[in-house]
């Protein structure tokens, strides 16, 4: 899907040399996928889902202990987070341990209606105790995934003519594993021990395919196609669904620039799987970022009945209803996010941004004490509560907050406009000068060889009583407070 990326974010794209990428160029997907999460994580302490792909590429590197300790990072800021659980519990599986009985999962169910992952987890279950591993898989025969995972857990016992066996079976009666199979490396070697070795390779549980999903979507940014294509087919191979698989295909079209061809594999993906709410986010992403903002809000909406649980899509939903001027549906969406995640800061920020923007300074400032209390100090939110306080008249908390912001960036052009303002309606003239020659002076908006002449113009405006000169002005409402908020 589109990225860890909200709709207000934006989107990215492969520069000119996607089709191939330079021949110079090298890129290692899993450190470079380390070095991103580790910066996302400073960023977004309490978001879940980053500690959870930390544990994920630990897990792949088969380092066990650390791949616990970031799923139990993840399970501390969302103690309901299944995946992170069941993770968890493969963590201690792979390195030999029974999981605590605290970590047990789901009872047993209908296998036709469990989670591929949570079958998977009792096929470990199963071999730890010294059963079948396959009779996880019961009412599944000849499906890929029965298929798939006999091929891994001989390859796990060494049986390379077993493995052969079975990964030959998987490409005769599935197709598509077959060409995936190739495109990922794995070989079906005569004396099946080349095939052994490529299936050990990968982390096998349908947890990965999140993983080497994210490892192909940076090779594609990168413009490395091929390796792209096969971290995609990897994707499939734990985890085989061909809904999921179109979705992949589909960023590999957008690391292309083929943008309508995005769009057709994500349909193509919504037809096989209607109710798949991941592919309903992405398709709304792809839709957004072409400028289609109607057909993005209803692939929100989808999304948001069949996931209703998930904070990310409540978000960018309020956004897009920002966007169209619906604040109240707008203000209800932040609120759910924030129910659903109280330390959501995007969601925090808006929600004080919107309520600013609509007249309601009170709340607004309440929600930027909220941001600070959580330790997330900023130019820009001193910038928002300092407007906020000058809406209520509370000039001199308004002169506080922007020294503070003042202080955090002094290269944040807001922060001086804002100070003039202020100076001004305390009239205090020349500080009120100087902070507007500071802002235009950061903003470009003025010749810094004219200050005769801008000092005059905003000599005048006290004269006339106006807040700001006539020529070469900041705006007269002041930045737009959304685009500040951040």
């Amino acid at each position: 899907m589109r990225g860890e990326e909200s709709v207000a974010m934006g989107s990215q794209r492969a520069d000119g040399n996607a089709q191939g990428g330079p021949e110079q160029l090298i890129v290692n997907g899993p450190n470079e996928a380390e070095r991103l999460l580790e910066q996302l994580a400073s960023v977004h302490p309490t978001y879940a889902d980053i500690r959870y792909r930390l544990g994920l590429l630990q897990l792949s590197r088969g380092r066990h202990a650390d791949a616990a300790r970031e799923f139990e990072e993840a399970l501390g800021i969302h103690p309901g987070y299944r995946q992170a659980l069941g993770a968890l519990r493969l963590a201690h599986m792979l390195e030999g341990k029974d999981p605590a009985p605290e970590m047990e999962m789901l009872e047993p169910s209908d296998s036709a209606t469990e989670p591929d992952w949570v079958i998977v987890d009792r096929a470990y279950a199963r071999e730890m105790s010294g059963s079948d591993p396959l009779e996880a898989f019961r009412g599944l025969e000849g499906s890929a995934l029965r298929l798939h995972y006999a091929a891994a857990f001989a390859a796990r016992r060494h049986d390379g003519a077993g493995v052969e066996r079975l990964l030959r079976e998987a490409a005769r009666t599935h197709p598509a594993s077959g060409e995936r199979m190739r495109i990922a490396g794995i070989s079906c070697a005569p004396d099946g021990e080349n095939s052994a070795g490529d299936l050990g390779g990968l982390l096998w549980s349908p947890l990965a395919a999140d993983l080497y999903a994210f490892l192909g979507k940076i090779y594609a940014r990168n413009g490395l196609q091929q390796e792209a294509d096969a971290h995609y087919a990897r994707a499939y191979l734990v985890s085989p669904d061909e809904a999921r698989h179109a979705r992949h295909q589909a960023e590999l079209a957008i690391a292309r620039g083929e943008e309508e061809r995005a769009i057709e594999l994500l349909l193509s993906a919504v037809e096989r799987d209607p109710r798949c709410a991941e592919t309903r986010v992405a398709l709304a992403f792809e839709y957004a970022a072409q400028g289609f903002p109607d057909e993005a809000r209803t692939q929100f909406e989808v999304a948001a009945n069949l996931a209703p649980g998930y904070a990310d899509i409540r978000y960018n939903l309020g956004l897009l209803y920002a966007a169209e001027g619906r604040h109240d549906d707008a203000l209800r969406q932040f609120r759910l996010a924030l129910g659903l995640n109280p330390g959501y800061l995007p969601a925090r920020r808006s929600l004080a941004g919107l309520l600013l923007r609509i007249g309601r300074p009170e709340e607004a400032l309440r929600e930027g004490e909220r941001i600070l209390r959580q330790g997330h100090a900023s130019a820009d939110l001193f910038v928002q509560m300092a407007r906020a306080c000058l809406a209520l008249e509370r000039d001199d908390e308004a002169l506080d907050f922007l020294l503070r912001g003042q202080a955090q960036n002094a290269d944040h052009a807001p922060v001086w406009y804002w100070l003039g303002q202020v100076y001004r309606r305390k009239r205090q003239r020349n500080k009120a000068r100087s902070a507007w020659r500071r802002y235009l002076e950061k903003t470009g908006q003025w010749d810094p060889s004219s200050v005769g002449t801008e000092a005059a113009a905003l000599d005048a405006c006290f004269v006339r009583g106006e807040g700001e000169p006539q020529k070469r002005q900041p705006p007269r409402e002041g930045p737009d407070g959304e685009a500040w908020a951040g």
